[in-house]
């Protein structure tokens, strides 16, 4: 961030309070110039504002009255004439009604680590952005429509501890993170969120701190550093961010005033008992500029190279009716956010999680959508999971679950995610999820997984599952990274890597993802076997790919599987590996296509399938190829 001290003008300050500032954190907040520290704060309709200042050191507090701009008396101000990087600051404000009250600041980025939750006066920042890391950055996302992507989600304070049991810095988490993604062959992390949030339990969802990455990790420069090197090793990162509500804590935004200041005017649709959280009011230029300019500032400053975001169906959905009735206000504004971070950060990835059904979520505004480039399938990966804890002979009666994705997938683009929603103690890790002995459930953990990455769509995975984590997440202070010891642990972990270097290297699983002619079913309605297969396709015909999955716990001799083209085919993968833990790949790995109809197809194989396994085919290359 540049240290060049801004000034209101009377254009900024219409822009502030018509919902156009984009930049409102180089105006408000707390700046150090020269040997001076000016503080800006909106407060309207209040009597008085000072911003006290406490020594970290000596602990002792100066209250400096601020006084109201002569351009705008709802922002106050005050310039200190000395430099007070590191000192602690709180707002102190009298309401209309007489009562006096403290505040952090909106714009602070940086706040003291919990359960303290004043201020903190940022310095320069001393990271430089290296030439190599922008450079990879622009590789990472460039034409990411196209290319692979498996998102490995993390809530950095419970993936693992140090050795006392205290969390792993930002810089030790570059140390041991990286190269474990690396390693396991994802292509992303996603952070759960790390902005300022006074609730460890909460994990980061109810924010108090909007430009301030939380203290629990370390310093603004120990995250550029993480971010830095992520880069530098290829892996995209993917902030988690909240930008329809906030905590109740009497600290921050709430009551900020005195009375709802950022807070949805109309009760009925102000908090959210279940989270413990307040609805932004999104009609408010004011409020709108404070939530563009915290979007812009994690872009700007931080360098992520996408952004989730969270709770959508509260700016989607009215809050708190039943009937989900659409709430257009909180479309039009979210077309106003994604529009304008497409525009200044044309190569930045927005990723919408949206749990219902609103559509064109991922259409261009210009027709109508909202503007992500993607958004969570909830809807296909409960199906998979109610269909994989129904026990295998029950599931011809549940088959339309594994299936009913495809009917509405080309509706928007997606992002097939096993998420930390679906992994807390009420539903279960995935493991623990799978029906029938130890032995059964890494089976079908591993089918499962392998059609996850068969079927359509980019790919998320929360942390543990990519090893069988067998106890749900349950804000333990970290991951059971013992379960290593196992050697049925250790072969789950080597599938993920194969099954991600594999994902990786087929085009067919990831070129075109979002295309009609990128997917085919062979075989939608065998229930009474519990079988499904299906072509996927990438821009060469060279690249087809057979996916064949028995989700049933009989082995089935001679299946018959329909192949677009003549050749020999080979199995290229298969969930059954013996170095995975399955029974073997069976007899045969390559057939000789026979000219026997099947499938809608003109040819067809005869193969082993054995219980719980998704196998991959795909015809030998002979320099010829038959489309």
């Amino acid at each position: 961030m540049s240290d060049t001290l801004v000034s209101f003008t009377p254009e900024t300050l219409s822009d502030f309070h018509n919902g156009k500032m984009i930049d409102a954190y180089l105006y408000f907040g707390s700046h150090i110039h020269h040997n001076e520290t000016l503080f800006a704060v909106w407060v309207p309709d209040v009597k008085s504002v000072a911003v006290v200042i406490i020594d970290p050191q000596e602990l002792n507090e100066e209250r400096h009255q601020m006084a109201p701009l002569s351009l705008d008396t709802t922002i106050w101000e005050v310039r200190i004439p000395e430099k007070l990087a590191g000192f602690i600051y709180e707002y102190e404000i009298e309401t209309a009604d007489g009562d006096v009250i403290r505040k952090t600041d909106p714009f602070a980025r940086a706040n003291e680590k919990r359960p303290q939750h004043r201020s903190i006066v940022s310095a320069k920042s001393k990271h430089v952005w290296s030439k190599a890391a922008l450079y990879q950055k622009k590789n990472i996302v460039k034409n990411h429509f196209e290319k692979p992507m498996a998102i490995y989600e993390v809530h950095i304070g419970t993936w693992k501890r140090n050795k006392e049991g205290g969390f792993l810095t930002y810089r030790e988490l570059a140390a041991e993170l990286i190269p474990y993604v690396k390693k396991q062959g994802f292509t992303h992390i996603e952070l759960l969120p790390i902005t300022e949030h006074p609730l460890d339990e909460s994990w980061g969802y109810q924010t108090t701190g909007f430009f301030a990455p939380t203290s629990r990790y370390g310093t603004a420069d120990d995250l550029k550093y993480f971010i830095a090197k992520c880069a530098e090793n290829s892996i995209g990162l993917i902030s988690d961010w909240v930008p329809g509500h906030f905590c109740v804590d009497t600290h921050a935004l709430a009551s900020f005033n005195g009375t709802d200041l950022y807070e949805e005017k109309r009760p009925e649709r102000r908090s959210n008992p279940d989270w413990g959280t307040l609805n932004f009011d999104v009609q408010k230029g004011e409020v709108v500029s404070f939530i563009l300019s915290s979007a812009h500032y994690w872009f700007d400053e931080y360098k992520f190279d996408g952004c989730r975001m969270d709770a959508l169906v509260n700016l989607l959905f009215i809050p708190n009716r039943p009937e989900r009735p659409h709430n257009e206000e909180g479309a039009a504004f979210l077309r106003i956010l994604t529009t304008s971070l497409k525009l200044h950060y044309p190569e930045a990835i927005l990723i919408a999680e949206d749990a219902w059904h609103y559509p064109k979520v991922t259409g261009e505004v210009e027709e109508g959508g909202i503007g992500f480039h993607y958004k969570w399938n909830f809807g296909m990966v409960h199906d998979a999971q109610a269909y994989m804890k129904t026990m295998p002979s029950e599931r011809s009666e549940v088959h339309r679950k594994i299936t009913f994705s495809m009917v509405y997938y080309h509706e928007e683009r997606y992002i097939s995610t096993f998420s930390h929603d679906e992994l807390i103690p009420e539903k279960g890790s995935l493991l623990g999820k799978m029906p029938g002995t130890l032995e059964e459930k890494f089976h079908q953990l591993r089918l499962l997984l392998g059609f996850w990455i068969a079927h359509p769509g980019k790919k998320l995975l929360f942390m543990g599952q990519e090893f069988g984590h067998f106890e749900p997440w349950d804000f333990r202070p970290q991951l059971d990274w013992h379960l290593f010891d196992l050697k049925v642990h250790r072969q789950m972990a080597l599938f993920t890597k194969e099954l991600l270097t594999f994902y990786k290297k087929e085009k067919a699983f990831f070129e075109l993802d979002y295309e009609l002619k990128g997917f085919e079913w062979l075989e939608a309605d065998n229930s009474e076997q519990s079988v499904i297969s299906f072509i996927r396709r990438g821009h060469s015909a060279e690249d087809t790919c057979i996916v064949v999955c028995n989700f049933s716990d009989l082995k089935y001799e001679g299946y018959q599987v329909g192949l677009p083209a003549a050749g020999v085919y080979q199995q290229i993968f298969s969930t059954a590996d013996a170095a995975y833990g399955g029974p073997g790949n069976g007899r045969e790995t390559e057939f000789a296509a026979q000219e026997v109809p099947w499938n809608k197809q003109r040819y067809s194989m005869e193969i082993e399938l054995p219980a719980f396994t998704m196998s991959i085919w795909k015809q030998k290359q002979d320099g010829s190829v038959e489309a």
